[in-house]
Order: C-alpha cells, then structure tokens, then sequence
C-alpha cells in the first residue's frame, strides 16, 4: 500500500465511475480519499454530489491533472484515446516517484505509459463497467518497474469491485474484446430476450426483469459448477421441446459466429488503437 493514500483519477467518465460507484460501495477505500479531475465541469459536480468524492477541474493546461499527481500516491488515469498525448506530459511533470501509476485506458501499451512515465512503476489495467456492482473483471499487465507490493495493491484494489486476472500484455486485447467489451453484447441480448417476451405478451417490465435474472442465474451457474456450456445447454434441451427449437432458431441466424466475430472484432480494433497511439 502506498504511504499516501490518495486516489486520483485523471478523467471522470462512465470507467471512473463504475468503479468509483464499486469502490466506495465495498467499503474498502472511503470517499475523502478519492479525487477525480476532469475538463467538464458539470460532469465533476454530479460525481461530486453522487458518490462523494474531491473534485478539481483539468483546465486546458491540464493544471488537474498535474495537480492530482502531485498529491495522490495512487494516479489512475483514465483518458479518451484523442486526449492522451495532451494530458500524459502534464500527469509526468507532476510525478514523484513513489507514485504508482494504474492505468485504466484502452488502446495505450504499457511501452508508451513507460516512455511517458519512465520514473514511476505502472500497471497497465482493462477493468469493466460492472464493477459498479462490484462484479466487474480487471485484466492486470504489471510493467517492469512494478513490483510485487505494487501488484499487490492493483490486485487488492480491483479486487474491491470484482475478480482479478493478471495477464500478458498480448493477451490484453483479446480479453477487452471479451469483458471489457461484452457487457454491451450482453445487454443486446437481454434487450432482444425481453423483446420476444413482449411480442409473446408479456409486459416490458417483466420481460426485462426475467431476462437479466436469466444471464445473470446462468453465468452463475457456469462458475459455481464449472461444467461446459455446452454440457449446461444440453441440460436444458429436451428431444423435441422448446429449447431445441430456439437453439436452432439462433444457430439460422448464425448467433455464435455472431459472437465470435464481435469478440474478434473488438479485439483487432484494440490492438490497432495500440499500433496508433
């Protein structure tokens, strides 16, 4: 754990607050000691007032973000891909050493974080929005100045919000394209799921209740059992019922490769943002 315990979080989007939301939820890490920085100012006095955290406005000499290196043990930016090259200079000038750098943004390889930070240790993470619920999934990357106490707090610290995997870096986008990316594709089809039940007549409020429960109740079942899918699929699908016929409906409509293609497809444009940045 680092002696200062200030949090600071240099960009306060939607990947901020899921995991800021996460956080202070786990009673973990208070709200006192979180800060966010970001250009829009409205956008700061809502995370202020909702969850409880400091807040200092990122001008455009990014006096913000320099400001919030200097005082927190802990940066975490948490940067669009268009801002990075104006705001990572700032973030370094206001540096010191001891600070562990956590990095929350798609698209930046650990090579440029180092080149930009080359003092400080930095963990490279690809967190997911569920961790508002504090069932989220972080992929973790330790570059080569951090050390096992500093993956050790990024893990505990992600832990806080969901479960950890520390991975290679090549294997990041790949897993971006999975859970960093699959919450969206997951809620494609709770909206598609609760769309049939409402053509079928059920109202929209049930419908879309029985169809978050239904992915929830089965990814759950998938981790606590550990059996394959296709072993948990066959469970429920009868010689002639109903499952069978809308397991077939789907494989028409080409639904797996679909999802495969999704995956593959998030993942190539990750790795091209890498190539860019």
């Amino acid at each position: 754990m680092p002696e200062n315990n200030k949090i600071g979080f240099v960009g306060g989007g939607r990947m901020c607050e899921s995991i800021v939301r996460g956080i202070i939820q786990s009673g973990g890490i208070p709200a006192e000691n979180i800060f966010v920085t970001d250009a829009d100012i409205e956008r700061l006095r809502w995370l202020s007032t909702e969850c409880g955290v400091s807040t200092m406005h990122n001008d455009l000499d990014n006096s913000g973000a320099r400001q919030l290196a200097k005082e927190c043990g802990v940066l975490i930016p948490a940067l669009k891909p268009q801002v990075v090259g104006a705001v990572l200079p700032a973030i370094a000038e206001g540096l010191t050493p001891d600070t562990l750098v956590i990095s929350i943004m798609g698209g930046v390889p650990l090579s440029s974080l180092e080149a930009a930070f080359p003092e400080n240790p930095v963990i490279r993470v690809m967190p997911n929005t569920p961790m508002m619920v504090r069932k989220g999934i972080a992929g973790l990357v330790p570059g080569t100045k951090a050390g096992p106490e500093a993956v050790q707090y990024a893990k505990d610290f992600f832990s806080l919000v969901g479960s950890v995997y520390i991975i290679p870096e090549k294997w990041i986008d790949s897993l971006t394209g999975i859970s960093g990316c699959g919450p969206a594709y997951a809620y494609l089809f709770i909206e598609a799921l609760a769309d049939g039940g409402v053509e079928m007549g059920l109202p929209r409020d049930l419908a879309l209740a029985l169809a978050s429960q239904t992915l929830a109740g089965a990814g759950e079942m998938q981790l606590q059992t550990g059996w394959h899918p296709g072993a948990l699929k066959d469970s429920v699908t009868s010689p002639g019922g109903g499952t069978i016929a809308g397991v077939h409906a789907l494989e028409e409509g080409a639904f797996r490769a679909s999802v495969m293609n999704a995956v593959v497809k998030s993942a190539e444009r990750m790795a091209q943002l890498a190539e860019d940045s």
